[in-house]
């Protein structure tokens, strides 16, 4: 298992846990003040888990399990490019094309649980819509200038 860093939070923790435990007494001043210096430098996991590893159970720091990182596919950044691209290409007639491939690449990548809301394959399907809008107005704008000279 690889070794995590830590931040302020975890460190936190076991400073309210080494706490609790001088203030039941298993802990004697000096070896509490060695232990929280210790612990106010600590970078990583296991300089933490060092720390609390001979105290009692109910001391014990239960470290926060990490779900990771989601898998990402490269499906929104494809919708992302698809999308932004279709934008500036609308007034040659292909940003329609690439505004549809853009909304069908962003339809298969949704956020992950707990992830944020807005993914760029969100963003993607925003501009491949609008990339299809323009593309639309355009066609109309062309058509109806022709149909004029006609």
């Amino acid at each position: 298992m690889r070794d995590r860093r830590v931040g302020h939070a975890e460190r936190t923790q076991v400073l309210g846990l080494l706490g609790n435990a001088y203030e039941a007494g298993v802990l004697p001043v000096g070896e509490y003040d060695a232990r929280v210096a210790a612990v106010g430098s600590a970078g990583y996991a296991s300089q933490l888990r060092l720390q609390v590893s001979d105290l009692p159970p109910a001391y014990a720091w239960k470290e926060p399990v990490s779900a990771g990182a989601p898998e990402r596919s490269g499906t929104g950044r494809i919708a992302l490019i698809l999308g932004i691209a279709s934008v500036p290409m609308s007034m040659c007639g292909i940003g329609l094309v690439l505004g549809v491939l853009a909304v069908v690449a962003g339809r298969t990548a949704g956020p992950a649980d707990g992830g944020p809301r807005v993914t760029s394959a969100l963003v993607g399907r925003v501009f491949g819509i609008i990339g299809i809008a323009l593309s639309l107005a355009g066609l109309a704008a062309f058509y109806l200038a022709w149909r004029q000279s006609s």
